[in-house]
């Protein structure tokens, strides 16, 4: 294999160094920079990790954790021939600086030395920081990125370090709705919630509750009920990014976490289907208890075609391998793949919910009916030409 005209090599760190620097103290979303360079190391899967500090035993040898991964941390003054082997590969970091989690991985699976800082100074290397003193890298050594996923700590730019953090939480799937409006409103909780040692599934509670209480305003009907029951739809659907935003900030992130995220995010769409038909149905007339059984059978047949999909198939909790599958499955045809991305942007939640509340506050609930199954039917029909692939994916796992 050959990388730009050279051999490919490899590179499967199973140990880091940290060089420890006095701004690495500063914590950002109330984790440390240092600490968080430790936990990207363990989301890498790094099995040991090395803290080079100038204070002797500064910490005595614990294990840490992130994304249900873990790793044993060391602290020590220098490292001796004794602490890694020859056939050992080791990946060397520079404390006092915030980068997006993503980074490291990219650079390890990259044929290339060294990762600067917008200053020239290395952040990642794949040799001994020893040697950067001396040795002078080619351009083509060295791994360029976006300045902005990189930033140096220092007591006066904790505030934009956080800002940063925060839009790196952003999930590239995030609709046209969730990135302008939803994500922006839940960030603000996110940023102030993280503060505090409060763990994500109490937002996923949250939003649980927020359904609860869309339900509730719906069954009791009129058109005052099916208006807030709107509203409190897209309040829902803005709140379910606050649990992933934190999770993601503190590595926290965990299956059974997405299992019950997904869990809950059906639940609130059912609930919705459900408490709307018989909001619709008390207030204008039996045409649309009708439809909302139509409307109940299709959720539940996509719900069920997908849950049996991932237990037969690849695992996990996550609804949204249907669209990654897609993607995958247009890769190479980009013409196709520009329309899915379209349209799948307005068939997404955050899109309906908003839409929803719109159709809420200008009194046309009675025309939601219609756009749902629509959906739905779409929905189902993905699920349906996809399945296959997406059984795929359980041997492409187990090969991997």
């Amino acid at each position: 294999m050959t990388y730009m005209g050279r051999e490919t090599v490899i590179f499967k760190p199973t140990i880091a160094v940290i060089r420890a620097h006095k701004d690495g103290d500063h914590n950002i979303a109330s984790i440390s920079v240092r600490d968080r360079l430790i936990k990207i190391c363990i989301t890498n899967n790094i099995k040991k990790i090395f803290v080079i500090s100038a204070l002797e035993n500064e910490k005595r040898p614990y294990t840490e954790y992130a994304n249900e991964k873990f790793a044993l941390v060391e602290y020590k003054t220098s490292l001796s021939e004794h602490d890694m082997s020859s056939s050992e590969q080791a990946i060397y970091v520079e404390d006092g600086f915030i980068v997006h989690s993503n980074l490291m991985e990219k650079f390890i699976h990259s044929n290339l030395s060294v990762l600067n800082s917008p200053t020239g100074q290395p952040i990642f290397s794949k040799n001994n920081f020893n040697e950067q003193v001396t040795k002078i890298y080619l351009p083509q050594d060295i791994y360029v990125t976006d300045p902005f996923y990189i930033l140096k700590i220092d007591h006066d730019n904790l505030h934009e370090a956080q800002s940063r953090l925060f839009k790196w939480l952003a999930k590239e799937t995030d609709g046209f709705v969730s990135k302008t409006l939803n994500r922006p409103i839940s960030t603000l909780f996110s940023k102030f919630f993280a503060n505090f040692p409060i763990a994500p599934i109490y937002f996923t509670a949250l939003t649980a509750l927020l359904a609860a209480l869309m339900a509730y305003v719906l069954i009791k009907g009129g058109e005052s009920g099916i208006l807030w029951g709107c509203l409190l739809f897209h309040i829902a659907s803005v709140a379910d990014g606050i649990d992933g935003e934190i999770a993601r900030a503190k590595f926290l992130s965990s299956l059974r976490g997405a299992k019950i995220d997904t869990m809950v995010d059906m639940i609130t769409n059912i609930l919705f289907m459900g408490s709307m038909s018989y909001a619709l149905w008390s207030t204008y007339g039996n045409e649309y208890l009708i439809l909302g059984y139509y409307i109940i059978a299709l959720a539940l047949t996509g719900v069920l075609l997908m849950t049996a999909l991932l237990y037969f198939g690849p695992g996990g909790g996550r609804f949204d391998i249907l669209a990654t599958t897609i993607r995958e499955r247009f890769d190479g045809k980009p013409h196709l793949l520009r329309i899915f991305n379209f349209c799948n942007y307005f068939l997404k939640r955050d899109a309906f919910a908003f839409l929803f509340a719109i159709y809420g506050v200008l009194g046309l609930g009675k025309y939601i009916p219609e756009f749902l199954i629509f959906g739905l039917i779409i929905w189902n029909l993905a699920i349906i030409f996809n399945a296959k692939l997406i059984l795929q994916k359980k041997e492409i796992i187990s090969e991997a």
